[in-house]
């Protein structure tokens, strides 16, 4: 509204106002001069006012905002809000909000019902002032009627720009104050600018090193890793254990160049990842997350969402990244097998489905460096082994960075890392390490007996 009518039909009153005082002061400038009182006092009126309606647009469309947001949580979250019977207690939080929305709303009707009528009682002052003072010229003969009529005809025309004012004033107001929240999130800056690097159609070959990096998530906020350094070559499997809050998943964002990683301590095939652009390096990687997010769209359609529409993708390929990931032969149990839907967030989906159906996504892209961030938890032991055993291949073929806080999927990593408050603690091979005797061999002689007495960790 902004952009169209709201330019649109200023560009139209300013042209009209124009020529309907220029014939106005040609006819009659003293009478002319006379009804742009009452014009003025109205604008002083539009203008004081305009300013509250400003404020009640932007704040109606803040409790809006605010207010799909809860709707949109509850729907998401109505298993958890069902199972804790805090049904009155969400329908109440919306009630509050929504009712401060309809608040601000029926404010600046308010504002607005004042607003145009006064409008259209200083355009009927304008033209009792005509009758008024042009009769008495008319009286006198100091005006003639015919110009007396003419002159009517031209405050008409001028009217309608004066009452088309409040209009536009209003639609301005609700387009500036949309377009500030806008402004909000089109004017915040990317903390990694690539817009000054050069555009590398070569990728990554899988080589990976971590040199003394040290990082934190903030300036004022204290280091999640401490002086890591570790160097995968290509084709090698990198495992990362520890403790939960140890760092494990910082890795994987600053692997992913999610977050500003300090010069010198981050490198792909020998270059340092401030120099890549995250386009370049991110077409090398496929990843696989533990919260693995589906579209509300079939299973082959999420699977294949990582392939580019240029590419062609045949059937067997599919199968074999679903029968890869174990997720194939329940498929195929499913009435629509690969064209069933999923709901949204893959709602009709189990979690260790779920996973599954991440891992074949990402093993049908093939790409050169594959990260696993603890995406085997919601899947039971055999399905696990029957998951690693598949991935053996896809593992040998690509750079695999695993991270896991089971000692059962990382073990026949060729290079194990253990860290703990941010640092590394032990590293080497799963038998080197048992031997050491450290932290890793208690975490892996714990989850031994939790197994043993039916505890999934």
């Amino acid at each position: 509204m902004l952009v169209g009518p709201g330019i649109m039909y200023p560009s139209t009153t300013i042209v009209v106002t124009i020529m309907a005082l220029y014939s106005m002061f040609s006819v009659d400038a003293t009478l002319t001069v006379t009804l742009l009182v009452p014009i003025m006092i109205l604008s002083i009126y539009v203008n004081f006012n305009t300013r509250k309606l400003h404020k009640y647009y932007r704040q109606a469309q803040e409790y809006y905002s605010d207010m799909t947001a809860r709707i949109q949580e509850n729907f998401s979250g109505i298993r958890v809000i069902k199972a804790y019977c805090q049904e009155e207690a969400e329908f109440n939080r919306f009630r509050e909000i929504n009712d401060r929305y309809l608040e601000r709303n029926v404010a600046q009707i308010k504002l607005r019902g004042r607003l145009f009528p006064f409008m259209k009682f200083v355009g009927g002052v304008g033209v009792v002032l005509i009758l008024w003072q042009g009769g008495l010229k008319v009286i006198d003969g100091d005006l003639r009627l015919g110009d007396l009529i003419q002159f009517t005809i031209y405050y008409q025309m001028l009217m309608w720009p004066i009452i088309a004012l409040g209009w536009i004033i209003n639609v301005i107001h609700r387009g500036m104050a949309s377009w500030k929240r806008l402004q909000a999130i089109l004017v915040v800056k990317p903390d990694i600018d690539d817009s000054t690097k050069l555009n590398e159609e070569s990728g990554c070959m899988g080589e990976i090193e971590f040199r003394n990096l040290t990082f934190s998530y903030g300036d004022n906020s204290p280091p999640v890793l401490k002086n890591i350094s570790f160097h995968v070559h290509p084709g090698q499997t990198l495992a990362v254990v520890g403790p939960t809050g140890s760092g494990k998943s910082t890795i994987v964002n600053l692997l992913l160049h999610l977050y500003p990683v300090p010069p010198g301590s981050v490198f792909f095939d020998g270059r340092d990842i401030n120099d890549m652009r995250q386009d370049d390096l991110w077409k090398s990687i496929a990843y696989v997350s533990q919260e693995v997010f589906l579209f509300s769209d079939t299973i082959r359609e999420n699977i294949l969402f990582g392939v580019a529409e240029t590419e062609s993708v045949n059937e067997a390929a599919l199968m074999a990244a679903s029968e890869c990931a174990q997720l194939h032969r329940e498929v195929e149990e499913f009435p629509d097998h690969y064209e069933t839907e999923v709901g949204e967030r893959g709602i009709t989906l189990s979690g260790g489905q779920k996973q599954r159906t991440g891992i074949a996504r990402a093993l049908i892209l093939n790409r050169p460096i594959l990260i696993l961030d603890d995406c085997l938890s919601n899947v039971d032991t055999q399905t696990e082994e029957a998951i690693l055993r598949g991935l053996q291949d896809a593992i040998h073929r690509s750079t695999t960075i695993v991270i896991s806080h089971r000692i059962s999927t990382v073990k026949h990593a060729d290079h194990i890392i253990v860290l703990d408050e941010g640092c590394i603690v032990e590293e080497g091979d799963h038998d080197s390490l048992i031997a050491e005797d450290g932290l890793y061999a208690r975490i892996y002689r714990r989850q031994l007996l939790e197994e043993s007495l039916g505890i999934r960790s």
